[in-house]
């Protein structure tokens, strides 16, 4: 036994260590984002990262000072001309994203954006023609569709029966930004994922601040219904973020993404219920279920959140190896026409 553990880490081992990209990247921004999720993931995996692309001389000579490897500048342009560049990835403020995934497109390079890569559906639909014409790759960082859990999740729902779905994403605050762009965008987009197509149906908003609302949105996909509460009236400290989905073989239930558990149904006889008749005790099974006792990668909420997987999948795209953009622009007509439709009501 001790030997085959001893293989099984040395095979372990040897795939990190070999595994290597042979293009040459850039990245464009460098705030927080970019530095706790973006960078460790780039670093992790190898990436060779020829430019950080910033606003100010003063960061880039900071950053020239402090990395060896990497040349810091503010000329996007010279970079965008390198013709070892085969890839960007930009994190920058939104506002700018549409522009640069426009001009990266344009010069014939692939681009890892994080969400949004854009503002409106008419500039989606405009970056999507763009990406047609180049020939080249975008994957949006809509990290949640490449979370663990996510996909063992939309795998079972394949072969199940949905009837409805509850969805709570619940945070604290949000004086940064636009919250419906920057955070309800995720729920949003999580349930065209998951179940496909949504039309809303009702759209209800509390208000106590400038920076602290709710939204109560009532959703249907062809014959499933949803409710969500979005919301920045509750915590930081305790951000909840929890989907329960009603099926006709049982209840799934999504916490965190560090959580995914499956409550099977008993069945009826002749319109009984089994449990009441034979007095059942509930079964509950763990589909995932997040490790925190054991630091190593794979339990990071880097990997389990998606920032991991979906930058390993943008990387593998742009070295044409096997691997699927679940994030592609045109996936993402319908979470911007939601937006669209929420704004209106807001």
């Amino acid at each position: 036994m001790g030997n085959l553990i001893d293989f099984l880490k040395k095979i372990r081992k040897r795939q990190a260590l070999q595994n290597r990209f042979d293009s040459n990247y850039a990245f464009v921004g460098i705030g927080n984002h970019s530095i706790n999720n973006l960078y460790p993931v780039i670093h992790y995996l190898h990436i060779p990262l020829k430019y950080i692309v910033v606003k100010s001389q003063e960061t880039a000579n900071l950053i020239n000072k402090s990395q060896l490897s990497v040349q810091a500048t503010t000329d996007i342009e010279s970079v965008l001309n390198d013709k070892e560049i085969n890839g960007f990835f930009i994190s920058a403020h939104p506002d700018s994203h549409y522009n640069l995934v426009k001009k990266c497109l344009l010069h014939k390079k692939n681009v890892f954006v994080e969400k949004p890569p854009c503002k409106t559906v008419d500039e989606l639909k405009d970056l999507i023609k763009t990406e047609q014409e180049s020939g080249k790759i975008c994957l949006a960082g809509f990290q949640k569709r490449y979370s663990p859990s996510v996909n063992i999740l939309k795998k079972q729902l394949k072969i199940d029966s949905i009837i409805s779905y509850n969805y709570r994403f619940l945070l604290g605050a949000y004086p940064d930004g636009n919250a419906l762009q920057d955070l309800y965008i995720h729920p949003v987009d999580l349930i065209s994922f998951l179940f496909g197509e949504a039309k809303l149906i009702s759209v209800v908003e509390t208000r106590s601040s400038e920076s602290a609302n709710s939204l109560f949105l009532h959703t249907k996909h062809n014959k499933i219904i949803g409710n969500m509460e979005i919301s920045t009236q509750y915590s930081w400290n305790q951000p909840l973020e929890q989907m329960s989905i009603n099926t006709e073989k049982g209840i799934y239930t999504l916490t965190n993404h560090q959580s995914l558990t499956f409550e099977p149904k008993t069945g009826n006889i002749f319109s009984i219920p089994k449990e009441k008749i034979f007095h059942t005790v509930p079964e509950k099974k763990y589909l995932f279920n997040g490790n925190n006792f054991l630091p190593v990668f794979e339990n990071n909420q880097i990997v389990s959140q998606g920032y991991f997987p979906e930058i390993m999948n943008y990387a593998n795209l742009c070295e044409n190896r096997k691997s699927k953009n679940l994030s592609s622009l045109s996936s993402l007509i319908n979470t911007y026409e939601l937006i669209t439709k929420i704004e209106k009501h807001v």
